[in-house]
């Protein structure tokens, strides 16, 4: 079934003339529109109802500026007019703030045709759902190509499809822990704290996702904390790349999975009889550095950047949050983590969101976990500006 590319943002119109040459017609996937939606009221709601359709079901192309025929198939471009930046962010409005809860791994791009431009809505088939369209408090389904609003048993099977998704992420998380922490991860590690990452596209969570680790012998690079390496081995799972192999074991190492899932961990050591610290400005350089990294893998893979960040510390009793206590003028408890086994709260991490602005909240939770009110390395306007 002919189809725009996989990734998005590759799109041209040379693509478009093809659906139209071949005469692809509406079907469960994709959906034509001769015009952009009008700024009213029902226009609103055409869109919202649209796009919560697609999420609810199976995910799709929303495409406006190409016309069809009587019986539902490509039959011309329509250029539209204005200014198709404006344009994008009008529909990113719109959705972010009458569907609820917010559709995951959405993706509004505009292509320049001749005379104008063509909207382009990416829909994926959501785990966080069902989503409801807030003008009038309807759930749709879409079904045979149309959308069509939800009966309250339909709506019920899709609250428990989204839960079992969102399980299916932690199960994995957990797992992991559990084989890390009873030393079956994939390569040995030196005694210490652990900082564990896990980052779990959207995508990859509603299993269409397939990476070929190959790629990573010799074309790619994977990230870990603090580096990049290249040269990555394969294993069952997938790519994994160490960092400074020793005989005694690594400081680090990342998994890349092949259904699209990723692990990082670094080993947190103290010097003689002092703590292990987690460097407070380091270990979020770090992280944001990695999710840029990461993202930028995905998008080389046609993979959503929209993910879900999962931190974890394990071993955790003796490590400090490495901060300047006197600076803080902290309480005896505060800059040190009260449990062997931190497992922080998942954090959405949008895709429109730089890397350190979206992982303010994970950072925040660990600063939270050490007794702290918030990372303070963010400015009063959000920035990451450490001190």
């Amino acid at each position: 079934m002919m189809s725009l590319p996989s990734d998005l943002t590759t799109t041209r119109q040379e693509h478009l003339t093809a659906l139209v040459e071949a005469r692809v017609g509406e079907n469960t996937y994709l959906d034509f529109k001769r015009d952009l939606p009008s700024r009213d009221a029902r226009g609103t709601q055409d869109l919202v109802a649209d796009v919560s359709a697609f999420a609810n079901s199976t995910g799709g192309d929303l495409i406006y500026g190409i016309d069809e025929d009587g019986e539902g198939q490509a039959s011309r471009i329509v250029p539209q007019a204005g200014n198709m930046d404006e344009e994008v962010r009008r529909v990113q409005d719109v959705l972010m703030n009458n569907i609820e809860p917010r559709v995951p791994g959405l993706q509004v791009i505009s292509i320049a045709v001749e005379a104008g431009f063509v909207l382009v809505i990416r829909v994926p088939q959501s785990w966080a759902g069902p989503h409801r369209v807030r003008t009038n408090n309807a759930f749709y389904l879409r079904e045979n190509g149309r959308k069509r609003t939800l009966e309250v048993p339909e709506i019920r099977g899709l609250f428990l499809r989204s839960d079992q998704q969102a399980q299916r992420v932690r199960d994995f998380r957990t797992e992991r822990l559990g084989q890390i922490l009873s030393g079956g991860a994939p390569h040995r590690i030196v005694d210490g704290a652990l900082l564990v990452g896990h980052f779990v596209p959207t995508q990859a969570a509603l299993g269409g996702v397939n990476v070929d680790p190959v790629l990573y012998m010799r074309q790619r690079s994977l990230p870990v904390l603090g580096n990049t390496i290249p040269g990555a081995r394969v294993n069952v799972d997938g790519a994994l790349v160490v960092r400074n192999p020793r005989s005694d074991g690594t400081f680090g190492y990342s998994q890349f999975f092949r259904n699209g899932f990723f692990e990082t961990v670094k080993v947190l050591s103290g010097f003689g009889a002092n703590p292990a610290t987690l460097g407070s400005v380091a270990y979020e350089r770090e992280l944001i550095s990695l999710v840029r990294q990461f993202r930028e893998e995905c998008t080389h893979l046609g993979i959503g950047t929209e993910m879900t960040c999962m931190l974890s510390l394990l071993r955790a009793t003796n490590l400090e949050l490495g901060i300047n206590r006197w600076d803080y003028n902290l309480d005896d408890h505060q800059g040190r983590f009260d449990r062997d086994t931190l497992i922080l709260a998942d954090v959405l991490l949008p895709a429109e969101l730089d890397a350190d602005k979206a992982l303010r909240p994970v950072f925040d939770y660990v600063w939270q976990a050490a007794g702290m009110e918030r990372s303070f390395n963010y400015s009063e306007a959000g920035d990451w500006a450490p001190r």
